[in-house]
């Protein structure tokens, strides 16, 4: 299942910590144009980050987040 909403998509992943497939996954396009992919499980509420097939943490989101909102 896929959902669409102004720049971004949301489908059901599987879980990296507890393999749950009660997870989703939301695609984003950050300011500074990188894509990323944000996991998050509902059963045991692990939360992980993709860009570029790597696991990055919310510390690399946020910087790429700030790097394209101020021009």
């Amino acid at each position: 299942m896929t959902v669409r909403r102004r720049g971004r998509s949301t489908t059901q992943a599987e879980c990296a910590a507890c393999g749950s497939s009660d997870a989703i996954q939301i695609k984003l396009t950050l300011p500074d144009g990188s894509h990323v992919d944000f996991h998050s499980c509902h059963r045991c509420e692990h939360r992980w980050w993709h860009s570029d097939g790597d696991v990055i943490d919310l510390t690399t989101v946020l910087e790429r987040s700030r790097t394209g909102a101020d021009g």
